[in-house]
């Protein structure tokens, strides 16, 4: 449980650096798709040190082996809007990841990665490659708070949680 938390502070810290210094000197495409993949695999992660939690709690046999699955048993046991909007977002950046980009402005600010979703053209820049960082480490914080929760043998409240990491993260950007 802890060795998946652990993995996804290590991911979400190499991502920083793609985010802050690689694409800020190379600004194409595959970094921005590094970055995704990356951000993918702290939502990866995150979903699985949650599970791990309600197996070691007896409140699932074992772990679901499809990601779907896996997203399903998390909502059921965290209904919190905010929750189901970040494993929401979740599954449109894994569609981003398998989606085949169209490149455009590399090696200039303005470097885009557009992939088509369903007929809907998605474009992800820098600026939105932020945004999905930041919701990223808030999945991250979320799950950090809810792992440390249950170590202490306190109760689990997602309402409280979620607005305690807002207000931190709200603190810590300024």
């Amino acid at each position: 449980m802890n060795t998946y938390l652990d993995n996804a502070k290590q991911e979400l810290m190499r991502t920083d650096h793609l985010l802050y210094v690689s694409l800020k000197y190379t600004r194409t495409v595959d970094i921005l798709k590094s970055i995704l993949k990356k951000l993918i695999a702290v939502f990866d992660n995150c979903i699985m040190a949650l599970l791990k939690l309600k197996v070691e709690q007896g409140k699932i046999k074992e772990v679901p082996s499809n990601v779907m699955s896996r997203i399903e048993t998390v909502e059921k046991f965290y209904p919190h809007p905010e929750f189901k909007q970040l494993l929401n977002f979740y599954l449109v950046m894994r569609k981003l990841d398998k989606g085949e980009p169209i490149r455009s402005n590399e090696y200039r600010r303005g470097v885009r990665m557009s992939v088509t979703l369903k007929g809907i053209i998605v474009e992800v820049d820098i600026d939105s490659i932020e945004e999905y960082f930041k919701l990223t480490e808030t999945l991250l914080r979320i799950t950090s708070r809810i792992l440390t929760l249950a170590e202490d043998g306190g109760e689990e409240n997602l309402e409280d949680i979620t607005h305690g990491v807002r207000i931190d993260l709200k603190f810590e950007r300024g």
